[in-house]
């Protein structure tokens, strides 16, 4: 990941994403600003509307239901987000059900509980944008979020990452993280250590060492 710790102040593009995994946050880390594209065809199974948490019996994928209303020419800011199921109180269940036992459960309960009780934003775009950068400024993360205006195949001297950052490793040119430093995991005794999940995952063990663990891994990486 040496381009990260080297190109401070270049901007990079990235997907939206729900509850993003911690690499998103690695790359956020060292930009001082993040354009999240929004003129892009939806692209399915992707972080874009899924997060990666870990529970008793292993990884699971927690998959926000949404509806594309020009099919597959839907493009990412017209994505709706669903309301043909209670994913709200099912997601919220897993993730009480997973970490409720966290060493700091209870402390980031407040910040993220509201989310999955208030109706939610119409659009995915603005839903994951206000939860994401709810986390930003509780962890203190220093970065800007803009939006992009049109689909750029080439973005120029942005760094492109909105084809890596996917939980598909077999489409990925290379990996952000290859070497991530262990931390304490609730359910390490049965799965070992389980990296780059959801940043819900971080915050739940580390707490307000979350930064500290996150620009550390970049620089090491």
């Amino acid at each position: 990941m040496e381009f990260l710790c080297k190109n401070l102040n270049k901007s990079v593009l990235l997907p939206t994403a729900y509850l993003p995994p911690l690499e998103y946050f690695v790359v956020l880390c060292h930009h001082e600003t993040g354009y999240v594209e929004l003129h892009e065809t939806w692209v399915r199974q992707s972080w874009r509307n899924r997060c990666r948490i870990i529970s008793a019996n292993g990884p699971l994928n927690l998959v926000l239901p949404v509806s594309r209303p020009n099919g597959n020419h839907t493009k990412t800011k017209d994505v709706l987000v669903s309301h043909h199921e209670d994913w709200q109180k099912q997601h919220w269940q897993s993730i009480r059900s997973a970490y409720g036992n966290a060493p700091f459960y209870f402390f980031y309960k407040e910040l993220l509980e509201p989310f999955y009780r208030a109706k939610p934003e119409k659009y995915l775009w603005e839903f994951n944008d206000k939860l994401l950068k709810s986390i930003l400024n509780e962890i203190q993360l220093p970065v800007k979020l803009d939006f992009t205006k049109e689909f750029r195949k080439d973005p120029g001297t942005m760094t492109d990452l909105r084809t890596e950052l996917t939980p598909k490793s077999h489409r990925r040119k290379k990996m952000l993280v290859n070497n991530w430093k262990s931390y304490y995991q609730i359910f390490e005794d049965r799965h070992g250590f389980i990296p780059n999940l959801s940043i819900i995952d971080l915050l739940f063990h580390v707490g307000p060492d979350a930064l500290s663990y996150l620009r550390e891994v970049a620089c090491e990486a």
